[in-house]
């Protein structure tokens, strides 16, 4: 922080006081902690504030070196900076407690360093959308936290735009590059600053103020913190990675990777595990820049290790479960972690009647689980629980799905139930479409024997409010024409062998395909834009897990790939790579969506 001489009343009252009680602070020893220790601490406390650890741990040892205390006794810096955060200037905090208590310390600088980011005591420029997990974020912050002063200012106080390699938040970003997570490549933050961006006050002040509010980078130089990996995330792992039996790198290595090389792991825990070299007798001194945590880890070949969290790319999220009802759950957990008003229930065996539902739970923001024909999978119980809904919607008939279902879902406190369902899959297709809340000025055709090319276009279906009816092969069914005739064009998802050129002959048409659902996937992904820079990743030879993931695809505004279980077909790696999606949700299990080690082999190149 800025700091200011303490006055000479304040110096005088301190040296005077040291001639108090046997107990009195000057008189007092205190317990040094370990480097790990104040690891442990400064994450903790991160994590509590949302402030990343590695902005907090590269901050206090900037201005501390760690050192709440040297010597037994309180650090207090020639300036007057106290304690690890070295606090100062501030009547809102204790000055015995900032000086004897490590927590208190940490809390009072993290209070301010949120501060500064929120920009309560005066704006900041902010960085992209303003991500609190993204490191170059906190530029600003960390500027300010040493003070706004013209010493600090990103360029040199010339015109000729050169970086200020001397202010403080450019040393701090170096220190973090350099000597904290080695291999980040943080540093120097690609900012286009421009002499014309700061205004400088002059003497006496020499203060430091920003004409410019926001900077924009793109989001693959950027990066997030490590410190908030969780269950089911896939991640890469680090160039040549070492696989450790435990959280040290002091352990046994389990599998080495070559040179150039990288893993795509899934994660098994909650949360991460704090490194544990010191319980192997590694000297306290040699801890400090040990910063990173550890992750446990399933690697591909099933077993389980440790991976250092020092330069591990996220790579997405696997939602599944054991069985489809429990993918569904995972996706709505997911995607609706404070509950929802509506659920949408679909038969879990077979995808006709809720081909077409995407759009509307999507409209209703309601989750679609799955359901048996007589009874509610216990998972699926669970998850109504947990929502909290008061009103649901059945697709399909009672054939499909049993009266038996609408009363457990009355039992479960759902108030209202309805069901849309007809004599036949393109009626009940129809009838979602009807009771849609808004619609578009475009409707879907979809092919209505199979399921691949309406799932692949119904998160887009979605977001644009279009409905996805349903037909067959030569002919479209009388009263799904009728329907069609309300819209000014129609959006045909499949080639010429599921949908014929004569059954559309009198539409105004658009239409996506390829040479297999593969090749129309990615037809489809290529030409029908929206804003997500990540995909949803499904089964393309099974309906279950794409019906249930389309509807949060639709909520992420992102498509849906779909895929064979182990490997990634030509018309999907040419969209992926067109696209440059870097980030992935993986819908299902390992045995039918196991491409993730062959992504991130994709996107590192």
């Amino acid at each position: 922080m800025f700091k200011k001489a303490l006055p000479i009343f304040l110096v005088l009252s301190l040296f005077l006081g040291s001639f108090g009680p046997a107990n009195s602070l000057a008189e007092e020893t205190y317990d040094i902690p370990t480097y790990n220790e104040t690891n442990k601490l400064l994450t903790d406390a991160a994590l509590a504030h949302n402030i990343p650890p590695e902005i907090v741990k590269t901050l206090a040892y900037q201005e501390s070196g760690w050192n709440q205390f040297k010597d037994g006794k309180p650090y207090v810096a020639p300036d007057g900076g106290i304690g690890i955060m070295q606090v100062t200037n501030d009547d809102r905090f204790d000055e015995n407690l900032l000086k004897t208590d490590i927590k208190y310390n940490i809390d009072a600088g993290l209070q301010k360093l949120d501060e500064k980011f929120r920009g309560v005591d005066g704006k900041l420029p902010t960085l992209n959308n303003n991500d609190r997990d993204i490191l170059e974020s906190w530029y600003f912050a960390i500027l300010a936290y040493n003070g706004r002063v013209e010493e600090n200012s990103p360029l040199k106080l010339t015109t000729d735009g050169s970086r200020n390699a001397a202010a403080y938040q450019e040393k701090f970003f170096r220190l973090m590059n350099d000597s904290f997570y080695i291999g980040m490549d943080i540093h120097p933050i690609p900012f286009d600053f421009k002499p014309e961006d700061f205004t400088y006050s002059g003497a006496p002040d020499h203060l430091l103020s920003f004409n410019k509010s926001n900077y924009q980078i793109p989001e693959h130089l950027l990066h997030k913190t490590e410190h908030k990996f969780t269950q089911n995330d896939i991640l890469l792992s680090a160039d040549s990675a070492n696989f450790r039996a435990a959280p040290t790198s002091l352990s046994k290595s389990l599998k080495d990777l070559p040179s150039g090389e990288r893993e795509a792991v899934r994660v098994l825990d909650k949360s991460f595990a704090y490194d544990q070299s010191n319980q192997y007798g590694l000297a306290d001194d040699k801890m400090r820049f040990r910063q990173y945590v550890w992750y446990k880890v399933e690697m591909q070949d099933g077993r389980t290790a440790y991976t250092a969290s020092s330069d591990l790319k996220h790579l997405g999220k696997r939602l599944y479960g054991k069985t489809r009802y429990d993918t569904a759950v995972s996706i709505s957990q997911e995607g609706w972690k404070d509950g929802a008003d509506t659920v949408v229930l679909a038969y879990g065996e077979d995808f006709p009647d809720a081909l077409a539902g995407t759009p509307l739970a999507y409209q209703l923001d309601a989750p679609m689980l799955l359901t048996k024909v007589n009874s509610l999978p216990d998972s699926t119980k669970a998850e109504i629980r947990r929502l909290k809904p008061k009103k649901a919607y059945i697709l399909g008939g009672t054939g499909a799905v049993s009266k038996n279902v609408e009363t457990e879902l009355k039992q479960l406190g759902i108030i209202e139930i309805s069901r849309l369902g007809g004599k036949t899959r393109f009626e009940t297709a129809n009838e979602i479409a009807m009771h849609m809340p808004n619609k578009g000025d475009k409707a879907v055709l979809a092919y209505g024997r199979n399921f691949p090319d309406a799932l692949a276009i119904a998160p887009y279906a979605a977001r644009n409010g279009y409905p996805i009816l349903l037909t067959e092969t030569n002919k479209i069914p009388a009263a799904t024409a009728t329907i069609l005739k309300g819209f000014s064009k129609t959006l045909v998802a499949g080639g010429f062998g599921v949908i014929s050129d004569n059954a559309i002959a009198n539409l105004n048409t658009i239409r996506f395909r390829g040479t297999d659902r593969f090749g129309t996937n990615a037809d489809i992904v290529k030409n029908l834009e929206m804003g997500s820079e990540q995909a949803f990743v499904a089964t393309g030879y099974n309906f279950a897990d794409a019906l249930t993931g389309a509807v949060l695809a639709a909520k992420k505004n992102s498509h849906l790939l779909l895929t064979p279980p182990a490997s990634i077909k030509d018309p999907i790696r040419a969209t992926i790579l067109e696209k440059k999606y870097d980030h992935f949700q993986f819908l299902g299990g390992k045995s039918v969506v196991g491409i993730e080690n062959e992504l991130g082999k994709m996107i590192e190149r």
